[in-house]
């Protein structure tokens, strides 16, 4: 059994360290033990171990229904092995370091070994790898010490998503679809296929909204049936139907988005990864898509970077602040069928909110060739060495960070709590206003991960690969200038930004992630239901790709473009 996370993380270790001539540490799978009890079902959490045992899997699955925290637990037949997924992206630098052919050297060799390695520059700032050893200096560290540092300074990465159960909204579209179609207009094939449905579909979205499973099983069986029957494609719902196969576009389109709505292709995520309804759900969207969703992905800094202040994130996604805090990227989606009737998952569009300001005024200052002033650009980062007279505050600082930190694992009611948070503060007021004075430092925003338009792109379309390829899409599309200014005049900010971010900065960006998945760039078509046709969209296929599926399957360097890792691209 595969240990299904209902949203695959977003970054983790792909190689657990083992030292020289010990035996390698299994962590791909985890056995239980079936010396006790009788029970047929297990809880697990998200590292795959056992939480709960139950006679039946409806009592499993409702004791997770019960548990608002239980979002990244499982359910499975208790004393099966539970294999961890591999998360979507890992560290390179980590990699690199275990792979490294000496077992101790010094911090300024440790840096030199990563440079000559090619770990790209914004890996070892975003994960404070070069801050850290830079600071070091000679101080000597064993693979395993380093590794252990490493593992508390680069900062973790989480995506929250919002969305809502898919098949009622894919079904009323494909109804709505097929109502426009004249059967009698099309090759009786087609026609035949048309009409059942126009007759069909009605039954299977019933007045209150909700499905009638067992209509919709109905018009399943019956549609396999035909397909079998008619063009002599078996299980045409389940596997699909080949780009080649020779059959009118008129009725694969009903095909695929018939079989996104079973859950069987293209289908997305289940109801339970959603944090909640999606917050901007047909606002600036290409009309004729349906599954809208959004992901916000947020990182928590490591051990270096707590005393940096904390981001509250400019869109409003309905979330609890604490919940969004320290957000730097937001991707919004919907599903879609192109002009060849595959499924893909649509990129409407990805932004920062965080990063494209103070980006956007660094540019303009180097346009405009004047300096740019560190006030308009992020806080200062808490990873790099204060001046000499302020060290000492520094040191302070970080000493009552760790004591919060124990306090709040092993005794979160402790009296001595709300003290040591007013000395924090104290001592935070006290740099801030020392770094002023000496004109350094930088803005009120954190620096976080992924900070130019290309770096968080190929980020997103990492992420939303491998959601692709768990949902069994035929690929992932995105919007192109042609499409994103199309209710906007060539005078506008917006429309210039656009034309950058969405033409030749999107493009270099899904070029990367092509060579680095296996997963071939693509022009494809869309066509809206007002008879728009979009041509010239970029999109990264899937469909008949046994090769990208396994590179994604297995976990994707998150920056490095070449390498292998784990025997890995």
């Amino acid at each position: 059994m595969v240990k299904k996370a209902i949203l695959p993380k977003v970054l983790g270790i792909v190689r657990d360290y083992a030292p020289k001539l010990a035996k390698p540490k299994k962590v791909s799978e985890k056995v239980l033990d079936l010396s006790e009890g009788k029970s047929s079902y297990t809880v697990f959490d998200e590292a795959g171990l056992p939480i709960k045992d139950f006679n039946t899997e409806k009592a499993a699955r409702d004791f997770l229904r019960g548990d608002p925290s239980a979002n990244m637990y499982t359910v499975g037949k208790t004393g099966q092995p539970v294999k961890e997924e591999a998360p979507v992206l890992f560290y390179k630098s980590r990699e690199t370091i275990v792979d490294a052919p000496q077992e101790k050297m010094s911090a300024d060799r440790w840096l030199n070994y990563l440079n000559s390695k090619g770990i790209k520059k914004a890996e070892m700032r975003d994960t404070s790898l070069e801050n850290f050893l830079v600071s070091s200096g000679t101080k000597t560290f064993t693979k395993k010490d380093l590794l252990k540092e490493f593992d508390e300074i680069a900062p973790d990465l989480e995506a929250i998503a919002l969305g809502e159960q898919a098949p009622k909204s894919i079904l009323n579209n494909l109804y709505k679809s097929v109502r426009k179609i004249d059967p009698d207009a099309q090759d009786t094939r087609v026609g035949g296929l048309v009409k059942y449905l126009q007759d069909s579909l009605p039954n299977v979205v019933k007045r209150d909204n909700n499905i009638d499973d067992a209509a919709l099983n109905s018009v399943a069986n019956n549609v396999n049936a035909y397909m079998e029957k008619v063009f002599g494609i078996k299980s045409a719902l389940d596997e699909g139907v080949a780009l080649n196969a020779p059959i009118p576009f008129k009725a694969k389109e009903p095909l695929v988005n018939l079989s996104a709505a079973l859950g069987k292709r293209g289908a997305g995520l289940p109801q339970e990864a959603y944090a909640r309804r999606p917050n901007y759900s047909g606002q600036q969207t290409l009309s004729g898509g349906d599954n809208y969703r959004e992901i916000l992905f947020k990182y928590k800094p490591g051990k270096l970077r707590k005393t940096e202040p904390e981001y509250n994130y400019a869109h409003d996604f309905g979330l609890d602040k604490s919940k969004a805090k320290n957000a730097f990227v937001h991707v919004r989606v919907s599903d879609r069928s192109d002009e060849f009737g595959r499924r893909l998952m649509f990129v409407e569009e990805i932004q920062s909110d965080m990063h494209q300001p103070i980006q956007r005024a660094m540019r303009d200052a180097k346009v405009r060739g004047t300096k740019f002033n560190p006030r308009d650009g992020y806080a200062m980062r808490g990873d790099l060495p204060p001046p000499k007279e302020l060290a000492a505050n520094k040191q302070q600082l970080d000493l009552i960070n760790l004591k919060i930190e124990n306090l709040l694992a092993t005794n979160p009611r402790s009296k001595a709590l709300p003290k040591l948070q007013e000395e924090r503060e104290k001592i935070r007021n006290i740099l801030a206003e020392s770094m002023k004075s000496k004109n350094i430092g930088g803005g009120d925003i954190p620096e976080g991960p992924f900070q130019t338009s290309q770096e968080y792109m190929e980020f997103v379309s990492k992420y939303l690969l491998r959601i692709a390829k768990d949902g069994k899409y035929d690929g992932v599309a995105f919007s192109n200038p042609a499409i994103k200014n199309r209710n906007l005049s060539p005078g506008d900010r917006s429309y210039q930004g656009n034309l950058g971010a969405y033409g030749p900065i999107l493009n270099k960006a899904l070029s990367n992630v092509s060579k680095k998945t296996g997963a071939n760039l693509l022009n494809t078509a869309i066509k809206t239901p007002e008879g728009q046709v979009y041509g010239g969209i970029k999109m990264l296929n899937l469909k008949n790709n046994k090769a990208a599926e396994e590179i994604i399957s297995g976990g994707i360097s998150a920056y490095q473009k070449g390498g292998v890792a784990h025997g890995r691209r």
